[in-house]
């Protein structure tokens, strides 16, 4: 499946110098993008220098080139000269009034490169100026001239031999530099570099995770295009990716609830890369919302708070209280109402899982009694009797009466009658 895409990103700071010809006024100067998309050259200098480091000249380039430029593509920028030494040569993207570079030694900088790309060639000597980050030429290429008629290319040998990249890029002029048959070639020319990566496959759209779908919809291309491509679900073999070029490749479903993994493989002449790995969720099952605490039935309306729980983690609320019964979103940490007339009300409460199943409402019903509480009655403590212990009565002494011929004598401490004792004769 290829369907077109735009760039990832559209700007300048990719590009190096590929190949230059010195040739005075017919000289050409070729830049080259590492990467998709490095159109938005307009108003970013190309700079040529003489032998001895002073500018030659220094030409903004007017207009960007087309943002679907692929990777690898060229910009060529001509001197005055150009047609007539190429009358059959690709028409430059650029004409520059006044390049004029010496066979015999020279330099020309891309400067607003990260890092600047820069390339001399036989008598240079400079210095280049100052610039940050620092320009960097090495040893000029040809340090004997530039042969009449021949260009020198930029050798694409040190990472993949078949593409241009950045580790391409030595910044020592002699080693990256050789001289070759002059091969202009303009932005709208197709690049003959090719890849020397194994195919990969972008996502451009998939499914969301997690998803109430029962289907599932996919969208994606191949890096380098162009690849064949085969697809698998779960545990099914991979197969072709058949479509239509138009419409996104679909799994109809229904897909169960629960995981499912997405692969896509692209192959072509270097073959086949690794596999692109999507893995979403379905989920059609609504969570329950349980009431974990509310207030006491009855209760003052002064402020009721209530908390509750989903059973599905990461689950949003919302909730509602009568007699409105206006559900609204609602902290998952409790919501409290306050300022609640007397009344009969009911809270209401439901959870929505992140595929955005709602759940129904868990519902509670209380009664609000504003009137204030009646003072505790203080309990009458009774007060035992008095018990009162009568005195036993007090011994009234008795008068002791003896009889005749008795009389009253102390035996013992106690008063008794004995008899009278005769008198003696």
């Amino acid at each position: 499946m290829l369907l077109g895409v735009a760039p990832a990103s559209a700007t300048f700071h990719l590009i190096k110098v590929r190949e230059v010809y010195p040739a005075g006024s017919a000289s050409y100067v070729m830049l080259q993008m590492l990467e998709l998309g490095e159109n938005q050259v307009a108003g970013h200098p190309l700079v040529a220098y003489n032998a001895n480091g002073t500018i030659a000249s220094n030409f903004n380039l007017p207009n960007s080139v087309d943002p679907n430029s692929p990777n690898n593509a060229t910009i060529l920028i001509a001197g005055p000269g150009y047609s007539a030494a190429f009358p059959g040569g690709p028409t430059p993207d650029e004409a520059h009034p006044t390049l004029n570079l010496s066979p015999s030694g020279g330099a020309v900088c891309w400067t607003e490169g990260e890092p600047p790309d820069c390339v001399a060639w036989g008598n240079f000597t400079g210095p280049l100026p100052a610039h940050s980050p620092p320009y960097a030429v090495g040893s000029p290429a040809s340090p004997g001239g530039v042969t009449a008629g021949k260009a020198l290319r930029r050798t694409i040998e040190a990472g993949c031999e078949t593409s241009f990249e950045g580790t391409d890029d030595s910044d020592n002029s002699a080693a990256d530099f050789s001289e070759v048959t002059p091969l202009p070639r303009n932005n709208a020319m197709e690049p003959t570099e090719e890849d020397c990566r194994l195919p990969s496959v972008i996502l451009d759209s998939k499914p969301p995770n997690p998803t109430t779908a029962k289907d599932a919809e996919f969208v994606f291309h191949s890096d380098p295009p162009g690849a064949a491509l085969e697809c698998k679900l779960d545990t099914q073999p991979f197969t072709p990716c058949i479509h239509d070029h138009e419409e996104p490749f679909v799994y109809p479903g229904p897909l169960p609830d629960g995981s499912h993994t997405f692969q896509v493989r692209a192959t072509n002449t270097k073959g086949t890369g690794l596999s692109t790995v999507y893995t979403w969720l379905v989920d059609t099952t609504p969570p329950t919302t349980t009431i974990k605490s509310s207030p006491a039935n009855p209760s003052p309306g002064a402020s009721a708070t209530f908390t509750y729980e989903a059973s599905q983690l990461g689950s949003t609320f919302k909730c509602a209280i009568s007699p409105s019964d206006i559900f609204d979103v609602c902290p998952p940490t409790g919501m409290t109402y306050t300022g609640l007339p007397e009344g009969s009300y009911t809270f209401k409460v439901f959870a929505t899982d992140k595929a955005g199943n709602a759940g129904s409402p868990a519902t509670y019903t209380w009664q609000v009694n504003n009137s204030p509480p009646a003072p505790p009655t203080t309990p009458l403590v009774s007060t035992p009797p008095v018990l009162t212990i009568p005195k036993p009565p007090s011994k009234t002494p008795t008068t002791v009466k003896c009889k005749k011929g008795f009389v009253k004598k102390k035996v013992k401490g106690k008063t008794r009658c004995v008899k009278k004792p005769k008198k003696k004769k």
